[in-house]
């Protein structure tokens, strides 16, 4: 029964390979109105950007001031903003590529501790579970 069961929830390896090229971080095609498509410098600078807008709008609108109150001294703070949140983005990609590189090195000097991960269908689900013994106040009789 298991082995039906786990035959029948395989996925076929384009599927898999369709799944990771579509979820990875910079394997996409980047669009421009896509920003799930962006690196990860870019999506910095917008995030900080549109924060920064938002926070010149609310401060402005709270001090009853036009929108166009101190536009070049905010916008100069803008700017060095995103340029922050660009700093940031580029960071965090950094981190993350030295992060796998590390991980697969270490893939590679012990491939014996990960030969468990080349099925890519894994384990089935009863294999994964521990047995469950009901263990409640009012069985008082086997303790």
């Amino acid at each position: 029964v298991h082995s039906a069961m786990a035959e029948n929830t395989r996925v076929s390896e384009a599927e898999v390979t369709r799944r990771e090229t579509h979820i990875r971080a910079g394997l996409r095609d980047r669009e421009v109105l896509d920003p799930f498509t962006w690196s990860y410098p870019w999506k910095g600078a917008a995030v900080t950007t549109g924060v920064g807008l938002v926070a010149m709008y609310v401060t402005n609108k709270w001090n009853k001031k036009p929108y166009y109150f101190a536009l070049f001294p905010r916008l100069a703070a803008l700017s060095l903003v995103a340029g922050l949140g660009y700093a940031m983005g580029t960071m965090r990609e950094h981190h993350y590529k030295t992060r796998d590189a590390v991980i697969e090195h270490y893939v590679s000097l012990h491939p014996q501790d990960f030969d468990h991960f080349k099925d890519r269908s894994g384990r089935s689900f009863s294999q994964i579970i521990l047995p469950w013994y009901p263990r409640r106040a009012e069985y008082t009789k086997f303790d």
